[in-house]
This record gives structure tokens, sequence and C-alpha cells, in this order.
């Protein structure tokens, strides 16, 4: 027993003498490389820095320009001023010459035309035509006398005129047809005032007004809400 005992010493001192040995290794190896590294960083820098050049110095001295024989220069006279003599006045330029104007001459008299009696019209078909316009359209009248607007009724009149077809019957002819206009233009209320006799013309006078609407708004300054108008057909 008691040998058995001294050989397991003799192997736990063998051991720890190993480990020993291997920690002071590894401490030597330690040491060996932050040497190197320091080594290292200290060297490199020193190896690549370049040298810088020296500066070169010149020295000066000043000395007065009167201990040299320099003389100053001395400064320029004021030079003289120039005498300036007064601008003379331009000559007047004569005016140009006005050319006389040629005298107009007189108009010759014009012609005095002769009128020729008209043909009398024949009575023709109810189916109208749109030359008849040339008869045009007359206005009777209105129903209220503070309508002053010419130029509303040479509106409508114009409108009516285009709308116009008066059918082919002879002349003396005419039919009036009766109106309102509202505000906003619309004609309302349109029926044969007078009529003329011939039912054809009485129509055409009637789809004349119905396909005129709606005219233009009733001026504003005029303060009525509608307007009655007796417009008379030839």
């Amino acid at each position: 027993m008691t040998s058995i005992y001294a050989v397991t010493g003799v192997l736990e001192r063998r051991r720890a003498d190993r480990e020993s040995a291997l920690l002071v290794r590894c401490m030597a190896v330690a040491v060996t490389v932050h040497a190197l590294l320091a080594l290292a960083a200290w060297a490199i820098p020193r190896l690549t820095r370049q040298e810088r050049t020296p500066i070169e110095y010149v020295a000066v001295q000043i000395v007065p320009a009167a201990r040299l024989g320099v003389e100053k220069p001395r400064p320029a006279p004021p030079a003289p001023p120039m005498k300036t003599e007064p601008a003379k006045p331009p000559e007047p330029v004569p005016p140009p010459d006005t050319p006389s104007l040629p005298t107009p001459a007189k108009p010759a008299p014009r012609p005095t035309p002769v009128a020729t009696p008209a043909a009398p019209e024949v009575q023709g078909s109810e189916r109208g035509s749109a030359s008849a316009l040339a008869l045009g359209a007359a206005i009777a009248g209105l129903d209220n006398p503070d309508f002053v607007y010419g130029y509303y009724v040479d509106q409508m009149l114009a409108m009516m005129q285009r709308n116009w077809v008066r059918p082919l019957v002879g002349s003396g002819v005419e039919a009036t047809v009766h109106y309102r206009i509202q505000r906003d233009g619309r004609i309302v209320d349109v029926r044969i005032a007078a009529s003329s006799g011939i039912n054809s013309f009485d129509l055409a006078a009637l789809r004349a007004v119905q396909a005129s609407t709606p005219l233009p708004p009733l001026p504003r300054a005029f303060r009525e809400s509608s307007l009655g108008v007796n417009l008379i057909f030839r």
C-alpha cells in the first residue's frame, strides 16, 4: 500500500512539473510577441517617414535711402488749367418750303336714277320662299312705353328676319302677331292679333316668332318682368 502511494505522488509531481513548464513557455511566447509588436510600432513610422527639406533663410538689412545717396523724386508741378471756349449756338436751319397742295377736283354730278314701276306680284303656292325676307318685318308696338332700348329691338328683329319665310303670295298682305318676352328671353303667349286672311301666311308668321325663342335676356335696367310686343309681318 505504501508503494502505491509513492508511485502516485511521483506521477502527480511529474504532471505538475509539465504544467508549470508549459505555463512558462506560454508566458515567454506572449512576452516575445508583445515585444516584437512594440518594436514594429516604433520602427515602422521612422522607416517610412520622409526627411523634411530644411527651410533656407536669407538675411536682409534695411538701409535708409539717404545713407545710399539717393534723392527722393520731386513731385511734378500741377498742370495749368485748360481754357475752355464757350460753345457757339447752332445756326438756325431755314424751314423747308411747304409744297402747295393741289386743289381737289369737284366731283361730277351723279345722274338721277329713273324710278321704274314695279311689276305686280302673282299669287303663288303656299310653300314659301327664303328670298321673301326682303319684305321684312316691322315693329308695330310695345305694351310698355318705358322700354327705350333700341339695340334690343334691333337684335329681336334680326332674329325674326332670319326665321321669317314669306309664302309666295301677292303684295299688300300682312299679319300682326302678339307675343310676350320673359325676363330670360323666352317667348310666350304667341297668337295672331290681326290675321292676313291667308292661313299659310299666318302660320309662317307664327313659325318665325316661335323659332326665334329664346331671345337675348331683357336689359337689366328694364325693371319689368316681361315685355309685350305686336309685330307686323308683311
